[in-house]
């Protein structure tokens, strides 16, 4: 059995501290700003309706 990620077979051979995302840190950033983003335009499109609403 793999483990996640990695070619690493049994944890007996890892000898320290391992982390199986390395490398992808750019990926997870470019993903969370996305959603960020995303959530800014929602909420400034509904606050805009709703301000449209209630004049």
């Amino acid at each position: 059995m793999m483990l996640i990620g990695t070619d690493v077979t049994n944890w007996a051979t890892v000898d320290g501290a391992y982390y199986a995302g390395a490398g992808t840190e750019a990926v997870w950033l470019a993903l969370s700003l996305l959603v960020c983003v995303a959530a800014l335009i929602a909420g400034s499109r509904h606050e805009r309706a709703a301000y449209s609403r209630a004049k």
